[in-house]
């Protein structure tokens, strides 16, 4: 039986649990539990080596407003000093998976900070080992959301062999610590209750916000598109891509999935954003995470900061549409 306190807290479903993770939690005096939707990664030489941390974790608080307080770096640094280099994990237990949080990123530095202030003590307290990787695109160049998370999931997976990797918007934050950050069988919209928009989803085939990967689905699906330059449909591609690798998008915390909208200028959009679209249908085993290289990989500096690595490249729109012309057939039409 489930721990009542538990199963009440956050309702979690008897048939996401594994016969493996009953088994375990009939052994453990913590009276942990662990989900099917995350339990897929656990070693058993882990099991063996080290402890546990508590699953689901004991010290969650559930819903809480967003401080929008905009705090400098150095009180943050201070507030979190159990952050090393941007990266934390736990010192008496061992977590069930490794995170790494891909933050796309430029003209935002308000709202990075009351990023941090909010993100870092909810994950915290789910006591997962995590980095925070603020990837950064240089100015002139329209803002191109899918290479920077390319980015930033080629870098993090140079550092360690994550499980995970969140995909995470700077100005939506999640108000609820159950919303967990723990990746399964399927890759999940951890953001459902979205404030800008009446606290629901814009239309169901959204897939923005807060999303998490496995590192093996995040490879599947070819990462990110490489070809949307300005706001707009980057995430309407991946949600076509999880389909056309036949997994299902998933939404595991909607009771749970309130988050905060945090207020910024409006980015530009893109004009050519429906065409990219259209043409990414044929072209998306070409265009994403394996190909990024040839689009004139610049890296101009990854620094480790006491709460994030900051990942800093150029972006050249230029020599990106050229390489999308060899991807497509004569005839296609192509905004330049």
């Amino acid at each position: 039986m489930l721990n009542g306190i538990f199963a009440k807290k956050l309702a979690i479903p008897r048939d996401m649990l594994t016969k493996k993770a009953v088994k375990q939690s009939a052994e453990n005096h913590t009276g942990a539990r662990q989900m099917s939707f995350m339990s897929f990664s656990l070693d058993q030489k882990d099991i063996i080596a080290k402890q546990n941390c508590p699953w689901p974790p004991h010290n969650m608080i559930g819903r809480e407003p967003l401080n929008r307080t905009i705090y400098d770096l150095k009180t943050l640094t201070t507030v979190f000093g159990y952050m090393k280099k941007g990266h934390f994990k736990p010192k008496n237990c061992s977590s069930y998976q490794k995170i790494a949080v891909v933050v796309p990123f430029r003209d935002r530095e308000p709202q990075l900070r009351i990023f941090l202030n909010n993100f870092i003590p909810r994950i915290y307290r789910q006591q997962l080992e995590f980095t925070i990787y603020v990837v950064e695109q240089t100015p002139g160049n329209l803002f191109n959301k899918g290479m920077l998370i390319n980015t930033g999931f080629i870098e993090a997976m140079k550092d360690m062999k994550y499980d995970c990797i969140v995909i995470h918007d700077v100005d939506i934050l999640a108000e609820d610590d159950r919303i967990l950050y723990t990746c399964g069988d399927n890759p999940a919209q951890l953001s459902t209750k979205i404030q800008k928009y009446g606290y629901s989803i814009p239309f169901e085939r959204n897939f923005g916000g807060i999303v998490i990967f496995s590192t093996e689905q995040f490879k599947a699906i070819n990462g990110y598109p490489n070809q949307f330059f300005g706001w707009g449909r980057e995430d309407h591609e991946v949600s076509n891509r999880i389909r056309r690798v036949h997994y299902n998008l998933s939404r595991p915390f909607h009771q749970y999935g309130h988050c905060g909208s945090v207020q910024h200028q409006k980015a530009t959009k893109g004009t050519d954003r429906l065409e990219m679209l259209r043409i990414s249908e044929s072209i998306w085993k070409k265009d994403g995470l394996f190909d990024l290289f040839d689009h004139a990989y610049t890296i101009l500096e990854k620094q480790r900061k006491p709460l994030y690595v900051w990942i800093y490249r150029d972006i050249d729109m230029k020599k990106v549409r050229q390489k999308l012309v060899s991807y497509i057939n004569k005839g296609g039409k192509v905004h330049k």
